[in-house]
C-alpha cells in the first residue's frame, strides 16, 4: 500500500488547480491496481473549496460534491488552522467529514507519507 499525501495551495474556482487535484485523488481512490492511503491537506485559499452550500451554476463541477465524494470513501481532509482562521473559516462553516487541522498534523503527514503532491 503507497501513502500519498496531497497539499492543495491554490482557489477553488479562480484556476483548475484544486478541480484537478481533486480529480487525481477521485482516481487515486478508484482504480483497483493498488489499495492508497490518500490524504488531503487544504492551505491557503484551497480551504474555501471545502465550505459547504456552494452553488456552481456556470460550471460543469462542483468541489464540495468532489470533496464529499472523497470523505465518503474515508480520505482525511484536514484544513489549515491558520489559513481558515485569516480567511474567517470556521469549523461550522465546512463539509461534513472535513476538519480543522495543524501544521503538526501535516508534519506527521508527510512523514509518513511515500508521495507528496504540492498543487
Amino acid at each position: 500500500m503507497q501513502s500519498i499525501l496531497i497539499v492543495a495551495h491554490a482557489s477553488p474556482y479562480g484556476t483548475e488547480k484544486l478541480f484537478n487535484s481533486l480529480r487525481i485523488a477521485l482516481a487515486l481512490k478508484d482504480q483497483d491496481e493498488q489499495v492508497v492511503d490518500l490524504k488531503l491537506f487544504l492551505m491557503s485559499d484551497a480551504v474555501f473549496g471545502a465550505l459547504k452550500n456552494q452553488t456552481t451554476p456556470d460550471l460543469s463541477y462542483n468541489l464540495q460534491q468532489m470533496f464529499e465524494i472523497l470523505s465518503a470513501q474515508q480520505v482525511p481532509i484536514l484544513l489549515c488552522k491558520t489559513c481558515a482562521q485569516a480567511r474567517g473559516v470556521t469549523a461550522e462553516m465546512i463539509i461534513e467529514g472535513a476538519h480543522i487541522g495543524t501544521l503538526q498534523d501535516l508534519t506527521r503527514w508527510t512523514l509518513v507519507a511515500d508521495k507528496v503532491m504540492h498543487i
